[in-house]
């Protein structure tokens, strides 16, 4: 997981993944667990020979209370930058996204129950978003060779991050739990993320790094794309 420029390092958060994209004396992470997530991430900087301010900038992928729970106390403790996508700005600040629909049967009846537990849920401290991304963000303002692309679906906001050697770190665009399905069980809006797969089958990928589960090829993700197309279009 490196390149010449940099490297990327998994954080395993509570049942979640974040990532961070790093080289000597700066750093970029990619999502940042529920909240209290904090001390662990600031605690795999610290053993990476980096202090809290080398963190320049927290990329969400999305506004979900296990994604960014802990952006707006990492944000005071870093000074870093937040990024999300300006159609999820204002549920990041709120402190509060809704839950998705599901995508298959069990997922629909979580959703089910979930929804009438939502607000304490899937509730946390809100955060000021810095940073509001369109359709794309070029990571080399950061001095990293990668960039932030849109991936409307699980959420309408939802982006993916992908690094110059082919690293894509996927949010919950796509998941990686062991004998699931890499489409993910929620969607905030199906057909956007039948596009997106899409749009993620034409990029240069490698190695897929999801939020839930573990990293893949871009193989098993092909291997997957004809069955999902048909049943989720």
């Amino acid at each position: 997981m490196s390149s010449s420029s940099y490297k990327v390092h998994r954080i395993g958060l509570v049942n979640v993944n974040s990532y961070l994209i790093y080289r000597s004396g700066e750093a970029i992470l990619v999502d940042c667990g529920k909240s209290d997530s904090e001390e662990k991430i600031l605690e795999t900087l610290k053993k990476l020979g980096m202090e809290p301010g080398m963190l320049k900038l927290l990329v969400l992928t999305h506004s979900h209370f296990d994604h960014a729970g802990s952006a707006g106390r990492l944000k005071e403790l870093t000074g870093c930058k937040v990024m999300i996508h300006r159609s999820e700005a204002d549920r990041l600040s709120s402190g509060f996204s809704p839950i998705p629909s599901g995508t298959r049967w069990k997922a629909k009846l979580l959703v089910g129950v979930g929804r009438i537990f939502a607000r304490r849920l899937m509730k946390y401290s809100g955060a000021e978003p810095d940073l509001l991304v369109g359709d794309f963000f070029d990571l080399e303002t950061y001095g990293f060779p990668g960039r932030v692309i849109h991936t409307p679906g699980h959420t309408f906001g939802s982006m993916v991050v992908l690094m110059a050697d082919g690293e894509l770190i996927a949010g919950d665009t796509l998941f990686g739990v062991q004998n699931k399905q890499h489409f993910p069980p929620f969607a905030e809006d199906l057909s956007a993320l039948v596009g997106s797969w899409k749009k993620i089958r034409e990029l240069q990928v490698k190695t897929i790094y999801p939020a839930h589960g573990h990293y893949f090829s871009v193989e098993s993700f092909l291997g997957e794309f004809e069955t999902a197309m048909k049943k989720y279009s």
